[in-house]
């Protein structure tokens, strides 16, 4: 039986959008793309001072935090001509990678991480340092659309020197257009809303507690309304805002989350 048959699936991410609307579709779903993510790509000349400096005084630790971030940053050296540069720069300095998407844009280059997480988080990347000694080193942390505080927090308290290069930063989308998405998911419009990344969720629940609909936003995901996470990371970000239901896949994975989706509501309807 097709757990999503007939039921409505609002998905936050806007990329692969097509790809994540037909298995739901295969599944006897409908799903509603509504982005509360925008990407905004820097230009070469907004990102060349970092990079340039990065390249000219090199640094202990190349700490990369997502996969389309470390492949938007390539794309920028590429575009100052200083890719080659750039690509032997990370041959030859340490790196932490966190997410399988990094670890996918390294293994393209032929380069293995010195260090990644063990689930797909900072908290995770954090940990696998256990032992490492850092205090003096020089940490270079490719960013991912906002700062990381927990991790600029971390390396600062352990006494190393932190430095940050963000390729591309996030945005929202238009006011009015959460505000629609969110009357909708308050209006009971779907059965299930299915984000693809923290900023994804922050982004919603902030703009709920600008319009003042915070508190029926959570209510409404933890009772009639179902939250799902693509990973761990997503879901956390969930959590701090007060979701307590959540499914998530255990591969992180897009598809699998559409998988655990069905097989969450198949459940509800074998108890039917």
């Amino acid at each position: 039986m097709k757990g999503l048959q007939d039921k409505h699936i609002a998905v936050t991410g806007g990329r692969k959008g097509e790809e994540i609307s037909q298995l739901i579709a295969n599944m006897g779903g409908i799903a509603h793309i509504r982005p509360t993510q925008g990407t905004v790509l820097l230009d070469e000349q907004q990102v060349a001072p970092d990079l340039k400096r990065l390249l000219t005084e090199g640094a202990d630790w190349l700490v990369l935090t997502t996969g389309i971030g470390s492949q938007t940053l390539l794309e920028r050296a590429e575009g100052l001509g200083l890719g080659e540069q750039l690509i032997e720069f990370m041959r030859q300095v340490k790196i932490a990678a966190r997410g399988y998407k990094t670890r996918n844009f390294l293994k393209g280059l032929g380069i293995e991480p010195d260090v990644t997480d063990d689930d797909g988080s900072v908290r995770g990347l954090i940990r696998q340092f256990a032992g490492i000694p850092i205090r003096g080193q020089r940490f270079a942390v490719q960013l991912y659309g906002e700062p990381s505080p927990a991790l600029q927090r971390w390396l600062t308290e352990e006494g190393a020197v932190y430095d940050e290069i963000m390729p591309y930063i996030n945005t929202p989308p238009p006011e009015e257009e959460l505000r629609t998405f969110i009357a909708e998911i308050l209006a009971g419009r779907y059965d299930a809303v299915a984000c693809t990344s923290a900023l994804q969720v922050h982004h919603l629940f902030q703009a709920a507690e600008r319009f003042g609909r915070l508190e029926e936003l959570r209510a409404r995901l933890n009772g009639p309304t179902l939250a799902a996470a693509v990973g761990r990371v997503t879901a956390e970000a969930m959590e701090e805002w007060g979701i307590t239901r959540i499914v998530q896949p255990s591969n992180q994975r897009m598809g699998g989350m559409i998988v655990e989706l069905n097989r969450y509501f198949a459940g509800i309807n074998d108890q039917t």
